[in-house]
């Protein structure tokens, strides 16, 4: 029964580390489709896209990022996380001077603020494609909701100079020339770089406008004994005067999730960590029960051998000290072959669960965060890009005086 009770255990344990990892996609499960985005090559890294999160606020981010460059113009699934994130109130906290603003998604994921940002960017760069100029004007509002109006300006709270000039782009197409002026004067704020004055200044719009995404985001760096990566972005700046690099996003996704760690740990998506220690702690406890059994057993049997056998000779009329001895000696040996037995197997349990944490550790290592996005974010008054590897898309609404060029890079 005592080891019918270990194995069901064991059963356990098996079944709570699939169920942990079944689900959320693993870093290792990208490799194709980033290895295929970086080349250039769109259809494969579509083909190769994990099949996990189905539906999710990642992967329909990551995803439409994807489809987007590659020309197509459906984006209900962003715009149904767009309406999910609506439906839910979002909470704004203040943590060592600084805010923070967050809200799990419906599949449990916390976005980042660049990721809500994002979304709402990329939304209206469809409606944009689609035409429907309007709708693209409400999405960019949203997303300029998000760095200006949500919390006081006083208050420390997050903004980005390459949001800031994609977010003037997009107001140039839509011909709304004093709204990017807006968050060019912005990005000059949070930068000082002098290039963007003379946009700053000009008193009529450009006739054209490039901006430019290059790369494909951070390295994920994996240390030993952490449970969550360090970003590392070694990519080449861009020879445009106007350009800044977007991993400043990606650290400060690390530091909110750091800064509000209690509600992070508390998401469906670290809910699976947990499943983890659990199943390790539960077969730790078979492996101490089991060897404790039989340790005891080799008390009692060890004791059960001198007892009865002293027992039996003085039934029998009595011995020398020589069977007296033997008979102790027998009684020892039972005691140190079973208690050693017992160390064995607390020696097993445990390297075996720590094998079972080290494994369910490597299909873990995953931090989820969006991928795909560019490492750098340019801005130029030129449209002539020659001989580049890129998808591009020019975009102008009806009232625009600006024609306005997208251009991701490779």
């Amino acid at each position: 029964m005592k080891y019918f009770s270990v194995f069901i255990l064991i059963g356990m344990l098996w079944f709570l580390s699939a169920c942990s990892t079944r689900q959320i996609i693993r870093d290792s499960e990208y490799k194709y489709s980033e290895a295929a985005f970086k080349s250039g090559d769109l259809p494969q890294a579509l083909k190769h896209f994990p099949e996990k999160e189905q539906g999710g606020f990642v992967t329909s981010i990551e995803k439409s990022w994807l489809s987007f460059w590659e020309g197509e113009k459906n984006h209900d699934a962003l715009m149904k996380q767009t309406k999910t994130l609506d439906e839910r109130q979002f909470t704004s906290v203040l943590r060592e001077t600084k805010y923070f603003f967050y809200n799990e998604t419906e599949d449990g994921y916390i976005p980042a603020e660049h990721e809500v940002i994002i979304m709402h960017l990329l939304n209206a760069m469809f409606f944009m494609r689609n035409e429907d100029w309007e709708k693209a004007r409400v999405e960019t509002r949203r997303a300029t909701f998000f760095l200006q109006n949500y919390v006081k300006e006083d208050q420390s709270h997050f903004d980005d100079p390459a949001l800031r000039i994609w977010l003037a782009g997009i107001w140039a197409a839509l011909g709304e020339w004093q709204d990017a002026q807006v968050d060019l004067r912005k990005a000059y704020e949070l930068s000082k770089n002098k290039n963007l004055i003379p946009l700053i200044e000009m008193p009529q719009p450009p006739q054209d406008l490039s901006v430019v995404f290059d790369g494909s985001g951070p390295q994920v760096v994996w240390k030993e004994g952490t449970l969550a990566p360090e970003f590392r972005d070694e990519s080449t700046a861009p020879t445009m005067s106007i350009h800044f690099a977007t991993l400043p996003w990606f650290l400060r996704h690390e530091e909110r999730n750091s800064q509000i760690r209690n509600v992070v740990m508390k998401s469906n998506y670290m809910a699976q960590y947990y499943g983890l220690n659990t199943a390790v702690g539960a077969e730790k406890s078979v492996g101490f029960v089991a060897s404790n059994s039989l340790r005891v057993a080799g008390v009692v049997v060890g004791a059960a051998i001198v007892g009865g056998g002293l027992y039996l000779l003085a039934q029998s009329g009595g011995a020398g000290p020589n069977e007296a001895t033997g008979i102790v000696g027998a009684g020892l040996l039972a005691f140190n072959e079973l208690n050693d037995y017992g160390s064995k197997v607390a020696r097993s349990f445990e390297k075996s669960s720590a094998e079972s944490k080290q494994a369910g550790l490597e299909k873990l290592r995953t931090y989820r965060f969006v991928r795909f996005l560019p490492s750098w974010i340019s801005l130029t008054a030129s449209s002539e890009f020659v001989g580049l590897t890129a998808k591009s898309l020019s975009l102008q609404a009806p009232n625009s005086r600006t024609r306005v060029l997208f251009l991701q890079r490779f």
